[in-house]
């Protein structure tokens, strides 16, 4: 009965400290951060694919080694494909997770279909 015990306790704890959590910032219908020319130019938003990526930044022992950019984050995910000037149909999400006194992970999530310049 004691051996049960302590291996619950052991599974409630390692849960509380492996949890991390993701919160929705925002959802918007287009999203840039390269100069887009919209008046002279005419856009393609390529539905079929979606692009993720993010700007982390760790968390060692107490010390954390930078800020999340959400600028950052935003050029990842519009450089992932050449000639991509921004993103349609974009999510924003701001997360993390800790395990105490080892390391840890805070970061901004973006997520949206690539719009290109149609020449």
């Amino acid at each position: 009965m004691k051996a049960t015990n302590i291996a619950l306790a052991s599974v409630v704890c390692g849960s509380m400290f492996l949890s991390g959590c993701a919160h929705r910032l925002g959802d918007f219908t287009v999203a840039s951060t390269k100069n887009i020319d919209v008046k002279s130019t005419e856009h393609r938003v390529d539905e079929s694919e979606r692009l993720v990526d993010r700007d982390t930044a760790h968390i060692i022992i107490f010390f954390p080694t930078g800020i999340p950019n959400m600028k950052e984050a935003m050029d990842n995910v519009i450089e992932q494909r050449p000639g991509a000037v921004g993103l349609s149909n974009v999510t924003v999400k701001r997360g993390g997770f800790w395990i105490p006194f080892i390391y840890g992970q805070d970061y901004f999530e973006i997520e949206g279909n690539p719009i290109y310049e149609v020449k």
